[in-house]
């Protein structure tokens, strides 16, 4: 009997988490001069992409607007020319976060070869 209320008490805790679909990520690519993200999550996300050098020189913070949002299940195509100071074969940043105002229980980076 106690083992059926460990896993009453305990399985839904562990099926709990900022994402919940079948692939449970955010996915990114660079395909055909443009940064492709793909939202396989259950939550909306927002990102900013950068140029990585330029970054030394700017002082940028997250804003969450619809402009970058990615909604759930969700692929979003980002030209080259609208990435920041980027020429090819750069490094880009992707930052990505969830939710529209600080403290954002989700905020990566990661480094994309082009």
């Amino acid at each position: 009997m106690k083992v059926a209320y460990l896993f009453i008490f305990v399985i839904p805790f562990l099926s709990c988490s900022a994402f919940e679909n079948e692939n449970n990520e955010l996915t990114y690519r660079w395909e055909s001069n443009e940064l492709v993200i793909e939202n396989g999550t259950s939550e909306t996300l927002y990102y900013a992409a950068f140029e990585q050098e330029v970054l030394a020189y700017i002082d940028w913070f997250p804003i969450s607007t619809e402009e970058n949002e990615l909604l759930p299940n969700t692929v979003k195509r980002i030209k080259s020319k609208d990435i920041y100071e980027y020429e090819a074969g750069d490094t880009i940043v992707l930052y990505y976060w969830s939710g529209s105002e600080p403290p954002y229980e989700v905020f990566e980076n990661v480094k994309i070869e082009t």
